[in-house]
């Protein structure tokens, strides 16, 4: 075909950086929650293979990491210019497993913050992103599992020396932490996470720039100036001029966090993720919330903490439960609930719900209650009236007079 038949194709259009976005997905990969539901899909599956029937979970952390790398990749795959984030949490321990701390090139997280604006693909390597999703979590339920392991010595080693002093300290708190977990650090992190990637947006300065840049660590605009200096004027002075505008020449992220959770809540945490909840909506950050429960009896089949965080942030939660969990339907799952970008989500049919507990839970027994003493230094919440400290703060309780202590008597008045 001569190039005088051809149709003259339009011109592409230039790429919007204002569309870009930024996922921040949250994985619990706690060791304990994860081996009991090992055990009981082995159990399970081996019955119901033998009456010829498929599986109907519960997951295993590897189907979770297989569907959340896919999810991962779909999102990239939504636009080149996308960037992913992947915080691994196991008991108390949390790391940012993706990118990995120390990498090189695209893999350091730095470089993935510190992007020139007119950089744009290969923000998501699939190969690094499955590697290190699945050594760092490798490495992160070692530390969980060797911290538990050391706890329980430590139990141990004070039952038995308690046993040959005879008696010993009955009020001696456990070793264990509450169980669940500690998804409110995590958030945090990812809070601190996202904070980076909105600093380097709007050209403020950030302490882990890299400093080999030409021009220096916060480098230098086309008109000279150090982009830094409107960066940090406008945080201070809230004035969207100047150096500011930088921040819609580059395009800010849309940023919002994907948090999956396996574990059943940390009662003691509810302030520091109702503070996060609070953070992230004033933030306009959405937070999705994927409890995937176990079936298992006496845990939890929905994470009421999560409930109540996506409400309130305006995100998506969602309980996949039964076959949902296995033979890649939970990679079907991320992907038709949570995939889609917060703009077009109103006009897509999205599960919802329909109702919220917002009941608080007590700091101590965990129970779900509807009147509770509340402590007027931390805001911890007690079903009972703690006797003589807050146990969270230490924080006095001061005690209120008997009703039936004597007043002092009046004197009587005089008659003429």
């Amino acid at each position: 075909i001569s190039s005088s038949c051809r149709t003259p194709q339009p011109a592409m259009a230039p790429t919007n950086q204002s569309d870009r976005s930024l996922l921040t997905l949250i994985l619990d990969v706690s060791p304990t929650t994860w081996g009991e539901r090992d055990l009981k899909r082995t159990a399970q599956d081996r019955a119901r293979f033998a009456a010829s029937k498929r599986s109907v979970g519960p997951a295993k952390l590897d189907d979770l990491l297989t569907s959340t790398i896919a999810f991962c990749l779909s999102f990239a795959a939504l636009k080149r210019d996308n960037a992913v984030v992947v915080i691994g949490v196991a008991d108390d321990e949390v790391a940012i497993l993706y990118p990995r701390k120390g990498g090189s090139g695209r893999n350091n997280l730095g470089s993935v913050v510190h992007d020139p604006p007119d950089t744009v693909g290969g923000k998501v390597d699939a190969k690094a992103l499955n590697e290190s999703v699945r050594l760092g979590v490798a490495e992160l339920v070692e530390r969980a599992s060797a911290k538990a392991n050391k706890r329980a010595e430590e139990a141990e080693t004070n039952s038995s020396s308690d046993g040959r002093g005879g008696g010993g300290d009955q009020s001696r708190p456990p070793a264990s932490p509450s169980g669940g977990a500690a998804i409110a650090s995590a958030l945090t992190v990812a809070l601190c996470t996202i904070n980076r990637f909105m600093v380097a947006a709007g050209a403020g300065v950030s302490a882990l720039a890299p400093s080999d840049r030409p021009g220096g660590a916060v480098g230098v605009s086309s008109a000279g100036a150090s982009e830094g200096d409107g960066g940090v004027m406008a945080l201070i002075t809230g004035s969207k001029s100047g150096k500011a505008k930088t921040k819609g020449q580059r395009g800010a992220p849309s940023p919002r966090i994907l948090v999956v959770q396996a574990t059943d809540d940390r009662t003691g945490d509810y302030n520091a993720l109702m503070n996060c909840t609070f953070a992230a909506h004033k933030g306009t950050i959405v937070i999705d919330g994927c409890f995937i429960p176990s079936a298992i009896s006496g845990r939890a089949k929905t994470s009421a903490y999560l409930e109540q965080a996506s409400d309130r942030t305006g995100g998506v939660f969602l309980a996949p439960s039964g076959a949902a969990q296995v033979g890649g339907a939970l990679t079907e799952v991320l992907v038709s609930v949570f995939l889609s970008p917060v703009a077009v989500r109103k006009r897509m049919n999205l599960p919802s719900l329909s109702e919220v507990d917002f009941r608080p839970r007590c700091f101590e027994t965990g129970e779900t209650v509807d009147t509770a003493f509340v402590c007027n230094q931390c805001l911890s919440i007690f079903k009972n009236c703690p006797r003589d400290s807050c146990p969270t703060c230490g924080a006095d309780v001061a005690k209120k007079k008997k009703a039936g202590s004597p007043l002092k008597k009046s004197k009587k008045a005089r008659h003429a």
